[in-house]
């Protein structure tokens, strides 16, 4: 599968490594075709929505969802983060040592405001190691878009920390603020040490998909890796590394979720769910073993309903 536009490919590198060690961050409006689009969504569809399901699923946080193991469900996804051509810049920007981070398949909703921070950080502590994140839109995005402040990658280390607060920004970075809205198959490549954020929605129907993945100069530190072997064709000793075979994980998966990071809108659903399924149960049931089956039931809600 061909995974960029002709206009994407046909960029130097030299344009897009200057970018991103100049201003920081580097960005291609429909760098990415359809084809490859509609398979990432595909793909996300495929892993459905469910409990106590023995396979890899989306979580909630209350205005968004992640899917952090793309690894394990989508090849297009593995052909794009492990692409040549991001190799290719990758090594001009950061040398011949690094490896993959972090990756996501996240949608944003309405309400949710992100703070100004930086992606320099180890289980939200803030280190000393370079990186680049790389970011595509999966739908179009005219509201709620990625922002830069440009050229904060030349001075956010010597502030030492992650976060930065709203006002901090908006009076001594205003003029300095980059809004990339664009169509899907809009591509941002950024440097770690960038302060960014998306931009506030309030609407409350507002949804915007994406897809990201760092690398970073660290290869003792990454998110758990699940990966299905069916959808790699080129392990080869650098791809290994990449992908951090044989070395320390060190990071714990991010975002921390369970169900009372559920949307209550979610939570409802299960509920209902729950309760359909059990009526068919004891429809089902003979009469006789109606007594046994509701207190089994009953059992069951209360130990499954108990906290630790």
């Amino acid at each position: 599968m061909d995974l960029f536009s002709e206009s994407f490919l046909s960029v130097p590198d030299t344009t897009i490594v200057k970018a991103i060690k100049t201003d920081g961050v580097f960005c291609a409006p429909a760098a990415l075709n359809e084809n490859f689009l509609n398979s990432i969504c595909e793909d996300v569809a495929r892993t459905g929505h469910g409990l106590n399901r023995n396979w890899i699923s989306p979580v909630y946080m209350p205005d968004q969802l992640f899917l952090c193991q793309m690894f394990a469900v989508s090849r297009s996804f593995i052909k794009f983060c492990t692409h040549p051509r991001f190799f290719q810049l990758f090594d001009q920007i950061l040398g011949s040592s690094y490896r993959l981070k972090v990756h996501r398949y996240y949608e944003t909703y309405g309400g949710h405001h992100m703070q100004w921070h930086t992606d320099n950080k180890a289980d939200r502590e803030f280190v000393h190691v370079p990186g680049l994140v790389v970011i595509a839109y999966i739908s179009d995005v005219e509201d709620g878009e990625f922002q830069f402040v440009r050229r904060s990658h030349d001075w956010s280390g010597e502030k030492g920390y992650n976060d930065y607060a709203d006002q901090f920004v908006e009076q001594n970075c205003h003029k300095d603020i980059l809004s990339f809205r664009g169509p899907r198959g809009t591509l941002i490549i950024y440097d770690t040490y960038g302060v960014h954020r998306a931009k506030p929605v309030k609407k409350g129907k507002f949804v915007r998909k994406s897809i990201v993945f760092q690398v970073d100069g660290a290869p003792e530190a990454s998110e758990p890796l699940l990966i299905n072997p069916e959808y790699i064709d080129n392990l080869d000793d650098r791809m290994k590394r990449y992908l951090g075979f044989g070395l320390p994980s060190g990071l714990n998966l991010w975002p921390q979720t369970d169900l009372s990071t559920m949307p209550l809108s979610r939570q409802s659903e299960i509920f209902w769910y729950v309760i359909r399924h059990l009526g068919k149960k004891i429809s089902r049931a003979p009469a006789k073993l109606l007594p046994l089956q509701a207190k089994s039931i009953v059992k069951g809600l209360f130990r499954h309903s108990s906290t630790p």
